[in-house]
């Protein structure tokens, strides 16, 4: 028996069934590396996005082709710790098949030592109990097996090695032992063995007993208030090993995947998501607090630092965010009904783009009036204290644009005349990255505060390239 392109889609189509059907069950079974029940959905979402990236194939393309398409999709569009290093997996077998019309079996055996290899290899602190010691087991099981082989021996090998090690996981990993449970990312691996098993012609099946989740304590207040950052970044080999040593200096759950074309999928968990980013360039940046509880909403901003404001107020937060990210975001706000609050119209226009793709998914999104950073910042605070979206339909903006500070000063004092003019109850002031524009936001405060005393004033950092200051007066 040989394996081609018309079994590979068996065999991924088989997994994906498998997983979806399984998904809640895995979610309960979360624990590690924190428990916010969405290991089985980051995993269906990461092989949902390899199987979108696939389906337009031919038939007739080849194995490594078919590889190669599934594995760069799915490392596109990966959600979570374990729907990374799931992705990090596919990237290892499309490596492993690379040149082949057909796998051999000591092919197969290649992919398994790099998908063991390679998960090491994503985290920058690896813990054992969890997938990472399931796929190192079955590479040592199946690199031992004497000649002649054969498909269905290297897989047979593999299946009863991942289920030897999953169940050993419960005392390997010591969130696990109070609980007497699997490890839910090293479920959702064995059960890709198990699929691939059944498409080489041997029963296997999943046992009941791995879907029960024990008694566990949910996660800590700390846990709570940390965020998850993913985003997709372009740099080197060494690039990506020096972003991962230092977000491994500052968060946890830290693991960075690599594919072709220099491409990186970059996750982690930490309190200030803005520190967590990276200088070369980025894409699909979304960020979201650990909570479960909190979703259904989505929030676009062009400012690194109303990332952890918009995120805290329960939004799945995004940076410069296109279709592709829009449509991602709606996907993890894990909610039926999703509103999303863009940024600028070029965002709206962006957002509306995404619905189409939403709808495969059984969402129903909206778009927002908010066109503006603090129109998001202001829309979400309401959202998060259940008062809905709806602006002040008095509320005013005003952008001081400007690269030099003199031309910020002008930018400063027309607003401030305007804003003395009217005089607004609140004025939020969004800083920006341009020189100077910390003290020219003291002194727009100052000139409103001279000129109309009752306003309250409020100054946020945005970090955003331009305008270097926006002004929301209401």
């Amino acid at each position: 028996m040989t394996l081609d392109s018309t079994f590979a889609r068996r065999w991924f189509d088989d997994a994906l069934s498998g997983l979806t059907d399984a998904r809640e069950f895995i979610n309960a079974l979360n624990v590690f590396p924190v428990a916010d029940a969405d290991t089985g959905t980051n995993v269906v979402q990461t092989l949902k996005a390899g199987a979108r990236a696939a389906k337009d194939l031919p038939q007739t393309a080849a194995v490594d082709e078919y590889a190669r398409v599934f594995a760069d999709g799915a490392l596109r569009g990966a959600r979570g710790n374990s729907g990374i290093i799931v992705a990090q997996s596919f990237q290892a077998v499309a490596a492993a098949f690379e040149g082949a019309q057909v796998v051999e079996p000591v092919v197969l055996v290649r992919a398994f030592d790099a998908i063991a290899l390679g998960a090491r290899r994503a985290l920058a602190a690896p813990v054992e109990g969890t997938i990472v010691t399931v796929a190192q087991d079955v590479a040592d099981a199946v690199l031992l097996l004497p000649p002649p082989l054969s498909i269905r021996g290297v897989v047979s090998t593999a299946l009863a090695a991942a289920t030897d090690s999953l169940e050993r996981t419960t005392l390997l990993l010591p969130a696990l032992r109070e609980t007497g449970q699997v490890d839910a990312g090293a479920l959702c691996y064995v059960m890709l063995i198990t699929a691939l098993a059944r498409a080489v012609g041997i029963p296997a099946v999943e046992k009941p007993e791995w879907f029960v989740a024990g008694v566990r304590a949910g996660m800590s207040e700390d846990e709570r208030s940390d965020f998850e950052v993913m985003y997709l970044v372009r740099a080197t080999h060494r690039d990506a090993t020096v972003l991962r040593t230092r977000l491994n200096e500052i968060g946890t759950s830290v693991v960075v995947v690599g594919g072709k074309d220099q491409l990186w999928h970059v996750h982690v968990h930490l309190a200030h998501p803005a520190a967590a980013l990276s200088e070369m360039p980025m894409s699909q940046v979304v960020v979201r607090t650990l909570d479960p509880s909190r979703r259904g909403l989505v929030a676009a901003t062009t400012a690194p630092h109303l990332l952890e404001p918009l995120a805290a107020a329960g939004a799945v937060a995004v940076l410069g965010a296109d279709e592709q990210t829009f449509l991602r975001a709606a996907q993890d706000a894990a909610a039926s009904e999703v509103l999303i609050l863009p940024c600028s119209e070029e965002s709206a226009a962006a957002a509306r783009n995404a619905i189409a793709h939403a709808t495969e998914d059984s969402i129903t999104v909206t778009v927002g009036e908010t066109r503006d950073d603090l129109g998001v910042y202001e829309g979400a605070a309401l959202h998060a204290v259940g008062a809905g979206v709806d602006l002040d339909p008095e509320r005013r903006v005003h952008r001081i644009d400007g690269l030099d500070p003199a031309a910020i000063r002008r930018g400063v004092d027309a607003a401030a005349g305007a804003l003395v003019a009217t005089r607004p109850a609140v004025i939020t002031v969004l800083v920006g990255s341009a020189l100077n524009a910390h003290q020219a936001a003291r002194h727009l405060v100052a000139l409103v505060r001279a000129g109309s005393p009752e306003t309250e004033t409020y100054v946020i950092p945005g970090g955003q390239e331009a305008p270097a200051l926006l002004v929301s007066a209401i």
